[in-house]
């Protein structure tokens, strides 16, 4: 075997007088997931073609000529039954022997200045601002729809708890805005991430850039990004971007799980608050009386494996010296799959809350339980003069003594009331009057929750109109 006949294709196959070990060649071929980067990488050699245009390296007929191939090969390569080459190790291999193929020489000039190392990381950058673009969309939707079931219930009470126990009167748009407002910190959370993000790898090579002149900024400017890297062995080897995205997917995902974990909770039918709806629900393949929360569970158990994936970035750069190591080929599989499920699970919940029945009477009723006033009457007796850990003894001490004796403070006389030293007490035993006086901002009272979703909604369409 000659040297040029080393693994056909490869584009480093020069130095080499032996192909790979089939074993080894599988165990490197990244094709069957990093073909996603298809677009980008279309987009990164077309950018990259006029950076060599402007440097003399190619002239303007050959870079329109590199274009035309290269999007010619995204398309043969995004559709499903296209057939690869045994040497193609990646889709960067694949695209440039695609347009090698049909340009010949001129084709061969692409790579000039140019390594996967610094391709790669482009190429994931600009698919994962796309990705986190869709995935801030399908947030934000589903913020509107709890948005638009918020305002449905901003008087309909229900038990807020605390240990998983009934705590104090809130309401039902209370407390669904209290999911709202963490989704609003992952937007946050990801602009802030995009901002980063929007960085250019493109000039640096392998590990030290070129002796070919050419301008990473101008190529960073062509592909959108805000700028172009400032280091480049920094270049080739940040995988920031992918570790923090993993990471706000992973906050992401368990704010949605802790959503569906209430979901599940209220349609619970020993509890019987609320009900989704059949298209978001399922049976049992044996009992015939189950509707289950099969949405909301799918959603609460997805967190894990996007947290996983976090976990195995963070495993996989923890140690790893500066530079590009082939270790970093293991970045794409756990961020892709992130992704995806973020785009999976969004839109089913936020279905599932705008279709979710909720018992208005249900969640009244139980408010009935008379412990949930008891802050309402220590309150009291802090508004009469009564120094507070006096009135919190003096409450806990009353609701014992009537649990004692089989009471319940509904029960309690006009006497005793002024005993206690809140005369109006029997009337405070009431979640409408509770919720009412909590006119503190971001509490539960109607005009509270109404100002929290007009905040909100701002929010969003701020976001909308950048």
């Amino acid at each position: 075997m000659t040297k040029d006949e080393a693994t056909p294709g490869a584009l480093w196959a020069g130095r080499f007088s032996s192909p790979p070990a089939p074993q080894a060649h599988a165990l490197g071929r990244s094709l069957a997931f990093d073909r996603a980067l298809v677009a980008q990488d279309v987009a990164a050699g077309a950018a990259h073609a006029r950076a060599l245009q402007d440097v003399g390296l190619l002239t303007a007929e050959e870079a329109d000529a590199l274009a035309e191939a290269l999007a010619e090969a995204g398309r043969a390569i995004a559709d499903d039954g296209y057939v690869y080459d045994d040497a193609d190790e990646d889709v960067h291999s694949a695209v440039e022997r695609a347009v090698t193929e049909r340009l010949g020489e001129v084709g061969a000039k692409l790579h000039a200045g140019r390594s996967r190392n610094d391709l790669v990381v482009t190429d994931l950058r600009l698919w994962l601002l796309e990705a986190a673009g869709r995935v801030e969309s399908a947030v934000a939707d589903l913020m509107d729809a709890m948005l638009t079931r918020a305002r449905e219930h901003t008087q309909t009470v229900m038990p807020g708890t605390t240990h998983g126990r009934a705590a104090q009167p809130v309401t039902m748009g209370h407390h669904l805005l209290a999911h709202a407002w963490p989704l609003a910190r992952d937007l946050e959370r990801l602009d802030q991430w995009a901002e980063r993000t929007s960085t250019s790898g493109l000039g640096a090579g392998a590990i030290a850039t070129s002796t070919l002149g050419l301008d990473p900024a101008a190529t960073a400017r062509r592909l959108g990004m805000r700028r172009a890297f400032g280091n480049s062995i920094d270049a080739v080897s940040d995988r920031d971007f992918v570790q923090e995205f993993l990471a706000d997917a992973t906050i992401c995902a368990t704010h949605v799980s802790r959503l569906a974990a209430d979901l599940a909770r209220w349609s619970d039918a020993s509890l019987g608050w609320a009900e989704l709806d059949e298209a978001y629900s399922t049976g049992s393949s044996m009992m015939p009386q189950k509707r289950n929360p099969d949405t909301a569970e799918l959603a609460r158990g997805k967190a894990a494996r996007v947290a996983a994936g976090f976990a195995q970035m963070a495993s996989l750069l923890q140690g790893l010296p500066a530079g590009y190591h082939r270790d970093l080929q293991e970045d794409k599989e756990p961020v892709f799959d992130a992704a995806a499920t973020l785009e999976l699970v969004l839109p089913a919940v936020a279905g599932a809350v705008r279709t979710m029945r909720v018992d208005a009477e249900a969640l009244r009723a139980a408010c009935e339980d008379p412990g949930l006033y008891a802050t309402d009457l220590a309150e009291a007796l802090v508004r009469a003069g009564v120094p507070f850990r006096e009135a919190h003894h003096r409450t806990g001490a009353m609701l014992k003594e009537l649990a004692d004796q089989g009471r319940a403070p509904g029960a309690m006389a006009p006497e005793e009331w002024v005993v206690f030293g809140v005369p109006e007490g029997a009337r405070m035993l009431d979640p409408d009057r509770s919720i009412a006086a909590r006119t503190m901002a971001g509490g539960p009272s109607p005009a509270s929750v109404s100002a929290q979703a007009d905040a909100i909604r701002r929010f969003l369409q701020e976001r909308a109109s950048v």
